[in-house]
Parts: C-alpha cells; structure tokens; sequence
C-alpha cells in the first residue's frame, strides 16, 4: 500500500516552498554574491555547473553557482536545487535565483505563488518534457521576471517545481 499527500499537507508543503522562493529570490531580487554568501553560511552542498544547467532559467549564462540541499532546512524541502547565475537576455545583463523543489505539488505551488504575489504571466511554453509560464511581478520594490517550470514525469525526490526570478543587473 502507498503512501499519499493528503491535499492539506500539499497545499502546506506548496505554501512553504513559495514562502522560501519569496525570501531567497523575490524579497530582494536575485544577488549572484549574496546567494553565495548564504550557501556558504548555511553549508549547502556545491554541485557542477552542468548538474543545474537544464534547470537554469536563462541558457548559456556567464557566471554559474549552484547547491544541493542535503537536509531539510528552514521550509527547504531536502533535495533543493539552489542556483544563481549571471547572463545577458535581450543584450542587457540580468543575475538569476532558482529554487528546484522535488516532490511538491505543482498546482498548489502556482496557487499558492498567485495567494502571495500580484504576478501576471505574460508568456506560456508547453511541450512533452516541461510546462514553462513567463510571469512579471514587482517584489522588493522592483520589476522582476518569474519562470516556473512543471516537470512532469520525474521520479521521487528529483525537482518538480522549478521557479526562477530573473532581474537586470
């Protein structure tokens, strides 16, 4: 007999998991050093740039850092991909912040993004392998982009939710 998510516990582990984007992307927008500085801090595990490239919200960035959240921590669910980059999008330079979360219900994810932000999606991507929408909000006092990415068919424990703040630096 299997184990399920009661609807209740995936709308509390959504609610946390947009509560940590919140504060780790959209609270201050995302900080290429900063975002370094606290995986420091905060002992996260350091992966390879190319276990976060298909994950990073902007391809072919300049600058990339990425970690591994090995325990839970603080409402990050452990298995956490963390990832900051710097790029150039439409000729301008911009710096990245992406939380990858495994196991957590997309659906409650969005509606509980929608509850805590004034978003407005302005594109919408879909093919086999991911479900991609384009939002605009403004959080810390400033424009930011947001992309969030559905994963669809991923195993136990690989991201699922992948949100991204992307702002001009």
């Amino acid at each position: 007999m299997g184990l399920t998510i009661s609807p209740a516990q995936a709308a509390s582990d959504a609610d946390q998991a947009v509560e940590q984007f919140h504060r780790t992307c959209l609270a201050e927008g995302p900080n290429f050093e900063r975002m370094i500085e606290t995986a420091h801090e905060r002992r996260w595990t350091l992966i390879a740039e190319a276990g976060f490239a298909e994950l990073a919200p902007i391809a072919n960035p300049t600058s990339v850092e990425a970690w591994l959240v090995a325990e839970a921590e603080e409402g990050l669910p452990a298995g956490t991909i963390i990832g900051t980059t710097k790029a150039t999008m439409s000729g301008k330079p911009v710096q990245t912040c992406t939380l990858a979360f495994p196991d957590i219900d997309h659906e409650a994810f969005r509606k509980s993004f929608f509850t805590r932000t004034d978003a407005e999606k302005i594109a919408e991507d879909r093919d086999t392998e991911e479900f991609s929408r384009l939002y605009i909000l403004i959080a810390g006092g400033r424009k930011q982009f947001v992309r969030l990415v559905v994963l669809p068919s991923t195993p136990p424990g690989n991201p699922r939710v992948v949100a991204s703040s992307i702002i001009a630096d």
